[in-house]
């Protein structure tokens, strides 16, 4: 049986990620929009920044 990569693919995803979905207003995605195109950050990026963020906040209190 030759190795399948896109069965491969989505067996992983199943095993190791998780979405995560959020309902905004259409203002607040044009400026969430806006600020990761300024910032070069893609979305899965400005969410794991936010957990570190967090983090930092919760160790320092």
């Amino acid at each position: 049986m030759a190795f399948d990569k896109s069965k491969y693919d989505v067996e992983y995803r199943k095993k190791h990620k998780v979405q995560f979905n959020v309902d905004l207003n259409k203002d607040e995605m044009v400026e969430l929009e806006k600020l990761l195109a300024k910032h070069k950050l893609s979305k899965v990026q400005f969410v794991r920044w936010s957990i570190d963020k967090l983090k930092q906040e919760k160790a320092e209190n």
